[in-house]
């Protein structure tokens, strides 16, 4: 047996020595948990130039020190948190951090992006990616703080749940500005859509990230610092950050006003809304569960990120006499994705019910996403007679029933009955079930979709057949805002010489072209790393890349930045045996609905399969999808 408890790490730390830019610190902590072993590696600045953070540093750490064909839930998985060139800044809108591994859900590509506070944290605290190798043998957190490492015991932490966790951490470091990014039960039970929570209601949710952290037995992350990034041109900095301080009200405004639980109505009201697992065009109630009528029964207050004014982020409370449904502040508030999986994918109108299952996602862990998908799902087998309680089920969930909604969410974190068949992922259940739940199953790569419906959203269709990650909305281009003139999309896509808007529906050349800049844009912002709402324009971030850097960076160089990164997650998908049959949508996508707001609109796959041509061809792949010898050597990945 291997002690690794009580290992530490010690850096020599001085901001003055930095060799990359002024905002980096050119320190990217190593950490093996078989063993403890513990090294720094100092990149140089061209690493850094190349990769910016965030998902560029995932996949190069993916492609060039994990072995193809790794089991994602073997300690040979390589974990890794990273900030990114503009975290810890005075930007607005850089209040993120990417996490990414090989995805136990898909056995793909695992990349998300948490807000909050802790990617600053740990920037300020001397590092500027970790990356993790390995499983300790028994739990265990780690403790940074201004250079400093130290693994210590977790077993006291063990099963609890993320807020009760966070508070334990901080009590027992004696500093309650810690910054702590943890998993709850459900990745302890390596549950296959487990989520890492930090401030315990920011996940970097989807693709089984909290799985993995799991296998590894790290149940937390705490952070701390004190050290202040530094900046090539603060004045310059300044230009952007009064520029948004001046214009976010009006440029965010939906934002300001209610977060994105204000759009529910609106994407109901066009059809980009899931309905019944995909299968309804509208869903009576569904005013319920909007903004308008959430925040007057259990609106505490707004929250948000490092550095950002908008306060987005809801919290919410619940405590009434003779109502057992309980809801702590703790874990924040249902964002739009989370209202639209666990109510219209479940047909479950009572705002308290989904509201108290978002807390429970963030407690146990869960992401919301593919929990709703997974319930919706097995709602459906239910009603279909392929999941019977004669079975030997003592539990199963129905459409509509708010108190199942609940009891899965428990079931699934704890893996009890029926729920540790969920815990896998609708994928895997559909699998299990057989051929008659084929039309069933809502994934792309494996994936649940999110909650924007690709027979209204023609682009998100094609961006959940291409992604990395499986189905993505980030990653993405959004149709409706391509279609509409005033848009921060539209706005960035004139910069490039697009003629805009764009069409709403359809996959024409000229907006697969538009989609392959966007992606290429979107791919940069998960590196540098950047909230996807903020309304910045290619000239805001030219300037704010070089105001903290130093560097003379261009808008052509920026697409390059965030094209590199994509052909390098589609480097990672070939090497682990995808091809380009597995670029397709699931059947539903297909199949147009009779009535409601887009009553006949649907891609049709000859569609699909021509966009998707366009696109290789336009990255500079084969007609297979795999990117050829000249675009790799292009982008320099011959190394990988």
């Amino acid at each position: 047996m291997v002690d690794i408890i009580g290992k530490t790490l010690t850096t020599a730390y001085d901001p003055k020595e930095r060799k990359a830019s002024p905002s980096f610190n050119g320190k990217i902590l190593h950490l093996d948990l078989s063993n403890g072993k513990m090294f720094v590696e100092e990149p140089t600045e061209k690493f850094y130039r190349t990769y910016i953070g965030g998902r560029g540093f995932i996949l190069h750490y993916l492609l060039s020190t994990m072995p193809a064909g790794t089991d994602p839930l073997s300690p040979d998985n390589v974990l890794v948190f990273a900030p990114g060139v503009l975290s810890g800044t005075i930007l607005p809108g850089t209040g993120r951090h990417s996490v990414g591994a090989k995805s136990p859900l898909t056995n793909a590509l695992a990349s998300g992006e948490a807000g909050g506070w802790w990617g600053a944290e740990l920037k300020r605290a001397g590092f500027d990616a970790i990356v993790i190798r390995g499983r300790a043998e028994t739990p265990v957190y780690l403790w940074i703080k201004d250079g400093a490492v130290e693994i210590r015991d977790a077993s006291h932490l063990w099963g609890k749940l993320t807020g009760d966790a966070q508070e334990m951490i901080r009590q027992e470091l004696g500093d309650d500005k810690i910054r702590i990014a943890q998993i709850g039960p459900a990745g302890e039970n390596q549950v296959r859509i487990a989520c890492i929570l930090n401030n315990a209601n920011r996940a970097a949710g989807r693709s089984g990230l909290g799985a993995v952290m799991g296998s590894k037995n790290l149940k937390a992350i705490a952070v701390r610092g004190s050290t202040t990034l530094g900046m090539a041109d603060r004045n310059l900095m300044l230009t952007v950050t009064k520029w948004i301080g001046s214009n976010y009200q009006d440029l965010m405004g939906w934002a300001v006003a209610a977060g994105t639980s204000g759009s529910v109505n609106f994407c109901h009201a066009t059809g980009a809304t899931p309905i019944n697992n995909f299968r309804d065009p509208v869903f009576e109630g569904v005013e319920n569960l909007d903004a308008t009528q959430m925040f007057p029964l259990m609106l505490k207050e707004r929250d948000t990120c490092n550095v950002c004014p908008v306060h987005c982020k809801l919290v919410v409370e619940y405590d009434q006499p003779g109502d057992p449904r309980k809801i702590k502040a703790a874990y924040g508030g249902p964002e739009y994705e989370t209202i639209g999986g666990m109510g219209p994918m479940c047909r479950v109108k009572d705002v308290v019910a989904v509201a108290k299952a978002n807390e429970l996602c963030a407690a146990y862990g869960l992401d919301t996403i593919s929990t709703g998908g997974t319930i919706a799902f097995t709602m459906e087998c239910v009603e279909k007679g392929l999941l019977r309680k004669d079975e030997g089920y003592d539990f199963l969930p129905e459409f509509g029933d708010g108190d199942a909604l609940i009891e899965s969410i428990h079931r699934i974190a704890n893996r009890h009955g029926i729920g540790d068949l969920m815990a896998e992922g609708s994928a895997r259940m559909g699998k299990k079930l057989g051929p008659a739940a084929d039309d069933m199953v809502v994934v792309t790569r494996g994936q649940e979709l999110p909650m924007h419906d690709p027979r209204y959203k023609n682009a998100y269709g094609l961006g959940y057949a291409l992604s990395a990650t499986g189905a993505d909305h980030m990653a993405n281009m959004d149709d409706t805002f391509a279609n509409n003139p005033g848009s921060d999309v539209c706005a960035r896509l004139r910069e490039l010489g697009f003629e805009t808007p764009l069409p709403l529906f359809g996959l024409p050349e000229t907006k697969i072209k538009a989609f392959a800049t966007e992606l290429a844009y979107k791919n940069f912002l998960d590196s540098a790393v950047i909230c996807h709402f903020y309304p910045y324009e290619y000239k805001h971030i030219v300037d704010a890349l070089n105001a903290a850097t130093g560097w003379d960076v261009t808008r052509d160089e920026i697409v390059e930045i965030g094209t590199r990164v994509i052909h390098m997650a589609r480097l990672f998908l070939m090497r682990e045996g995808f091809t380009s049959q597995d670029d397709r949508l699931p059947p539903r996508a297909f199949q147009a609905h009779s009535s409601g707001p887009i009553a006949g609109k649907a891609l049709t796959p000859q569609e699909l399969n021509a966009a998707l041509k366009t696109y290789y061809q336009l990255m500079g792949w084969s007609p297979e999808g795999v990117p050829g010898k000249e675009t790799v050597g292009h982008y320099g990945l011959q190394h990988f």
